[in-house]
């Protein structure tokens, strides 16, 4: 298969390719999936060729293609926005969903109506996400039961 790109157009595939791989790999430690870390490879094996030197090195002992410290470092911004994007909207959906519950008490999770607990759950997503605009996180605390 051949693939014809402009230079800027392949410098956009090597920041998908980087946070793409990111994405999935950099989490994992025993479960590393070696296929994504072997197209990053490939595709920043072209980085040279294609007029963007600094954006690919060459590990000689794993003989693959990396990203630059550079190059990662150009794009740590994306990863900084992605990951706070994330902690905020899973914090707040594990609390609407837990105050979701307690407004069924005991009742078992098969007998909890699907269209009722989304409502009970948007409904303390939207008092949540009000008060994190307002107030960050300074009037979040920590109450332990005795």
């Amino acid at each position: 298969m051949e693939l014809n790109l402009s230079r800027e157009q392949y410098e956009k595939l090597l920041e998908l390719v980087y946070l793409g791989n990111w994405l999935i790999n950099a989490y994992r430690t025993d479960d590393y999936l070696e296929d994504y870390a072997e197209i990053v490879s490939l595709v920043f094996s072209q980085a040279e060729k294609a007029g963007l030197e600094g954006k690919a090195v060459k590990d000689q002992l794993a003989d693959r293609y990396l990203p630059s410290f550079d190059f990662e470092e150009s794009l740590s911004d994306y990863i900084s926005e992605y990951d706070s994007c994330c902690f905020w909207e899973e914090l707040l959906n594990r609390l609407a969903e837990r105050e979701a519950m307690k407004e069924f008490g005991n009742l078992p999770l098969d007998k909890i109506d699907l269209d009722e607990f989304l409502e009970k759950k948007n409904k303390f997503l939207r008092i949540y996400e009000r008060e994190v605009e307002e107030n960050g996180l300074k009037n979040f605390d920590l109450i332990k039961k005795s």
